[in-house]
C-alpha cells in the first residue's frame, strides 16, 4: 500500500524482506548440556503400539499410530497458526506475540506463544505451545536446530546414553530423564516429543515436574515447534520435600545425597523410572498420551491470509475462526475503536482502498499527520496488516495498511484529542 512510500523504500525492502521473518517470532536457545555433576542420563524411547522390550528399552516411530482414536474438540487459530484443543485439556487458551529479549547471552527474537489457562495441572512449568522464526536466531540457537534436524533424519530406534533433546527457547537446566520417545508429525512438519524432567541437579523424579516435551519443525525449516505439556504418572509422587521419602520404583530408590555412589545409584534410579514410563500405556498418563499427540498432530503453521485477531487474547476454545494477523508482518499496536495517524517520517500519505490488499480499489489518501478511528480489522493481506478505518477530518473510509514489516506507517493514539504528531 502506500505507493509512494513504496517506491521510496523498494530498493531497501528487496534486501529486508528476504531476510525478515515473523512479526511475532522470537526464539533461540543453545543446546542443553548433561548435568555435570552426574553421569549421562539412562536414554530409553518406546513405542506407542508396542510393548516394550524386557529391558524397558521401546522403539520409535516415525508414523503417527494408526490405531490412535481420533480426539475431536475446538479450533484454536492466531497469527497464522491453527491447532485442535481437546476437550481434556481446558477450553481456553491465552495467546500472544512474546517480544524480543535476551536469553543465555544471545538475542532472542518474538515468538508466538500459547499458554492452555484452564489446566488443572501441578506441574511447574506452564502449559504451552511456542511457534519461533528459525530466520532470526543467534549462532548457538540456529546449532540447536541443526541437531534436532540431524536428530529428525536419523530418527534413531533408541536414544544413545547421554543424548540430549535439543531445546528452544532455551532452558536453563539438564534433561534427568527421556522416556516414551516417539517421532511425530502435524500437518506442516515432524518433530519428537520425549517426556523428561528439567533440574539444575539431581532430584526424584516426581509429578510436579514430569513435562511432555515436543520439539519440531516446519517441512520448509521456517519455524520451530516447541510444546511443553504437563503430564502426571500414577506411580510417581505429587511432590518432593524429602527425597528420602519418596517411595522406591521396581526396587531401586533415589539415592542419599551424602552416598559415596551417588553417580551410579542415581543412574540406576533414572534407569528404573524410565524403564517403568516406557513400560506404562498411553493411557495410563494423565492427560492421556494421545490427546497430547493429536493436539500436536493437529498444529497448522502458516495458513493462508485473512482477518486477523489482536496481538494478545484470550481465545475461547469455541473458537474457529481463520481471522489471523501476518505471521510475516510486524505485531499490531492497534485495536478496533482506537485512533492513530499517519507517521510524518517520511512525509508519505497512506493509501485507502476498498478492502484489505494493494489491489483492491484506491478510494482516496490520508496525508501525513492526518488522523483515523479504527472501525474494523485486522486483516491479512500481501503480507501487511490491514485496518478499516474513517478519517478525522473528512470521515472517509477505506482500508488501510498499518506498516510493512519493517515500519510502521500508522502511529497509536492515546485519544481522539491526542491524535496529532
Amino acid at each position: 500500500m502506500h505507493t509512494h512510500r513504496l517506491q521510496w523504500l523498494q530498493a531497501v525492502l528487496t534486501i529486508l524482506l528476504v531476510l525478515a521473518l515473523s512479526a511475532c517470532r522470537r526464539s533461540a536457545s543453545t543446546l542443553m548440556t548433561p548435568l555435570p555433576s552426574l553421569p549421562p542420563p539412562t536414554a530409553t524411547s518406546a513405542q506407542a503400539t508396542l510393548p516394550p522390550t524386557a529391558s524397558g528399552t521401546g522403539t520409535a516411530t516415525s508414523e503417527p499410530t494408526a490405531a490412535r482414536p481420533l480426539v475431536s474438540g475446538p479450533e484454536v487459530t492466531f497469527q497464522d497458526v491453527q491447532f485442535t484443543l481437546p476437550t481434556e485439556l481446558g477450553n481456553a487458551v491465552q495467546a500472544q506475540v512474546a517480544p524480543a529479549a535476551e536469553m543465555m547471552g544471545e538475542s532472542y527474537p518474538a515468538y508466538i506463544e500459547f499458554t492452555l489457562v484452564d489446566t488443572k495441572s501441578q506441574n511447574r512449568l506452564k502449559p504451552q505451545i511456542k511457534i519461533s522464526p528459525v530466520g532470526e536466531l543467534g549462532e548457538a540457537s540456529a546449532q540447536t536446530v541443526q541437531e534436532l534436524k540431524h536428530l529428525l533424519e536419523e530418527q534413531p530406534a533408541t536414544l544413545p546414553a547421554g543424548t540430549v533433546i535439543p531445546i528452544l527457547p532455551p532452558l536453563h537446566a539438564g534433561q534427568l530423564i527421556h522416556a516414551q520417545v516417539e517421532y511425530l508429525t502435524f500437518t506442516d512438519g515432524s518433530g519428537i516429543r520425549v517426556l523428561t524432567q528439567f533440574a539444575q541437579d539431581a532430584w526424584p523424579i516426581n509429578n510436579e515436574d514430569l513435562v511432555y516435551v515436543f520439539q519440531g519443525l516446519t517441512n520448509d525449516g521456517r519455524y520451530y515447534i516447541s510444546a511443553f505439556l504437563p503430564v502426571t504418572a500414577s506411580f510417581l509422587p505429587g511432590h518432593v520435600d524429602d527425597p528420602a521419602a519418596v517411595p522406591a520404583v521396581d526396587g531401586i530408590s533415589f539415592p542419599a545425597f551424602n552416598s559415596s555412589d551417588f553417580g551410579s545409584e542415581y543412574a540406576s534410579y533414572q534407569k528404573a523410572v524410565s524403564d517403568k514410563l516406557n513400560a506404562s500405556s498411553p493411557e495410563e498418563f494423565s492427560p492421556v498420551l494421545n490427546t497430547l499427540d493429536h493436539l500436536i498432530e493437529s498444529l497448522r503453521v502458516g495458513l493462508s491470509a485473512a482477518t486477523a485477531v489482536p496481538a494478545t487474547q484470550t481465545l475461547p476454545a469455541t473458537q474457529a475462526s481463520s481471522n489471523l494477523p501476518c505471521l510475516d508482518a510486524a505485531p499490531t499496536r492497534l485495536r478496533v475503536d482506537s485512533f492513530a495517524y499517519v507517521d510524518p517520517d517520511p512525509p508519505l500519505p497512506n493509501n485507502l482502498r476498498s478492502d484489505a490488499g494493494k489491489n483492491n480499489t484506491f478510494i482516496g489518501e490520508v496525508q501525513p499527520g492526518g488522523a483515523m478511528q479504527i472501525l474494523e480489522g485486522p486483516k491479512c493481506a500481501d503480507g501487511w496488516v490491514w485496518w478499516k478505518v474513517s478519517t478525522l477530518e473528512t470521515g472517509l473510509e477505506g482500508w488501510t495498511a498499518e506498516g510493512d514489516g519493517q515500519d510502521y506507517w500508522l502511529v497509536p493514539c492515546s485519544s481522539r484529542e491526542d491524535c496529532a504528531p
